[in-house]
C-alpha cells in the first residue's frame, strides 16, 4: 500500500497486517483504490473481510455481480472505502502510466521459474505460456522475493500518481471530485448534468408518474434467424440511433396529465393508457407489453384485444395494424433536442 508519503509491504499469506495499517483513525474517510478490485484483488481479501464483521460494519455496493465499493467502519473513528480504479479508468495500469506520464512506470512482473534443486515450489510456476504480457523470469527465490515486493510497491505508487493526475484533470476542467463517482459512466453523467444539461430540458419523474411511464418501456424487439447459404457476404449495418436522435421529437420540459384523445394536439409527445386490438391476426405482432406468465413477468407481443401503456411514436407507427383507443396519460413539451446519450471522457 501507498498513502502518498509512505509505502508498506508484507510478504504474507494473510492480509491482517495490511488491514491493521489501514484501519486507523488517521485514514478515516479515505478511499482505498485497487486496479481491478472487483475481479481480482477482492478475491484474495474477501475471506479476511468476512472475519472483520464481528468488529466492524461492512457495507458493500454491488451492481451486476461486481463490487463497486466496500466500506469498512467502526463507531465514528474508523472508516475506509475500497474502490476499483479500473471501473473509473478502463485501461491497463501499464497504459495509464504512459497516458498520464507519471514518474513511476509500470514494471515487469517477476516470475519464479523452478530450478532442479528448488525448495520453494509454492511460489513457482512451471512456464509462462499463459501470460499475454512481458514478464521477468527469476530463478533464485530470494531475488524473486525482493523483486516482487518492489514490483507491488511500484504498482501502488504508479496507480496513486495516475489517480492524483486524473483527479486534478477532472476538477480543473469541470470542478467535479472523482471520489464521489466510482465508475466512468457515473462520472461522465455528473459532468454532463453539472455543465452541459440545459435547465428544465429533461423532466424528473418519480412516484406515480414514474411507475406509469416505466410500463411503456419493454426493451427492443428481436427476431431469431437460422440462415443457410454458400459464398455469403455479411454486412454490419450502422445503428439508427443517431438518425432518430437527430430527426425525432423527444419528451422534455413539464409533465402534464391528460384524459381522452390527445391526438387532437399536433406535435405532442405523450405516453398513455390504451385499449388495443389487432385489425387482423398478425403473423408478427410488434406492440410489446409485460405480462405475468407462469409466475414470472415476460415480454409478449399478442394478437387480439389487450391494454397497455403506449407512447406516441408507437401509436402513429401501428395505426395500420391496430385499433387504438387512448384513455389517459401524460404529455410533455416536445423538441428535437440532439441528445447525447453515450458519454465518454477523452484524455489527451
Amino acid at each position: 500500500m501507498y498513502d502518498g508519503k509512505n509505502k508498506y509491504s508484507w510478504f504474507s499469506e494473510n492480509p491482517e497486517e495490511l488491514f491493521n495499517q489501514l484501519l486507523q483513525t488517521k485514514y478515516y474517510g479515505y478511499s482505498v483504490y485497487a486496479h481491478n478490485l472487483s475481479n481480482l484483488d477482492i478475491i484474495f481479501i474477501f475471506k479476511y473481510i468476512s472475519y472483520l464483521r464481528n468488529k466492524y460494519i461492512i457495507k458493500p455496493i454491488i451492481k451486476d455481480g461486481n463490487i463497486i465499493s466496500l466500506t469498512i467502519e467502526k463507531c465514528n473513528n474508523i472508516k475506509i472505502t475500497f474502490k476499483d480504479s479500473y471501473l473509473l479508468l478502463k485501461d491497463s495500469l501499464a497504459k495509464l502510466t504512459k497516458t498520464f506520464n507519471v514518474d513511476t512506470p509500470k514494471g515487469l512482473e517477476p516470475i519464479l521459474i523452478p530450478t532442479w534443486n528448488s525448495t520453494n515450489k509454492y511460489y513457482e510456476q512451471a512456464n509462462i505460456s499463459h501470460y499475454n504480457k512481458k514478464v521477468e523470469i527469476i530463478n533464485n527465490y530470494n531475488e524473486w522475493k525482493n523483486k516482487v515486493q518492489k514490483y507491488c510497491e511500484n504498482d501502488c505508487i504508479s496507480l496513486y500518481d495516475v489517480l492524483i493526475k486524473f483527479r486534478e484533470l477532472v476538477f480543473t476542467n469541470w470542478k467535479i471530485d472523482i471520489e464521489k463517482y466510482p465508475t466512468t459512466p457515473s462520472l461522465a453523467f455528473a459532468i454532463y448534468r453539472a455543465h452541459y444539461l440545459k435547465d428544465h430540458l429533461i423532466p424528473i419523474s418519480e412516484g406515480e408518474v414514474f411507475d406509469f411511464i416505466s410500463k411503456s418501456f419493454t426493451g427492443g424487439s428481436t427476431d431469431m434467424f437460422k440462415p443457410y447459404g454458400e459464398n455469403i457476404r455479411c454486412y454490419d449495418v450502422n445503428s439508427l440511433y443517431p438518425y432518430i436522435m437527430k430527426t425525432s421529437l423527444f419528451p422534455v420540459g413539464i409533465i402534464r396529465k391528460f384524459i381522452g384523445d390527445i391526438t387532437i394536439l399536433n406535435n405532442i409527445y405523450w405516453i398513455g393508457d390504451c385499449d388495443i386490438s389487432t385489425k387482423k391476426d398478425l403473423y408478427q405482432p410488434y406492440l410489446q407489453l409485460h405480462a405475468n406468465i407462469k409466475n414470472g413477468m415476460r415480454t409478449i407481443s399478442p394478437n387480439g384485444s389487450f391494454n397497455m401503456i403506449l407512447n406516441s411514436p408507437e401509436y402513429f407507427n401501428s395505426l395500420k395494424d391496430y385499433n387504438i383507443k387512448i384513455n389517459h396519460g401524460y404529455f410533455f413539451d416536445s423538441k428535437k433536442t440532439y441528445l447525447i446519450i453515450s458519454l465518454m471522457i477523452y484524455i489527451n
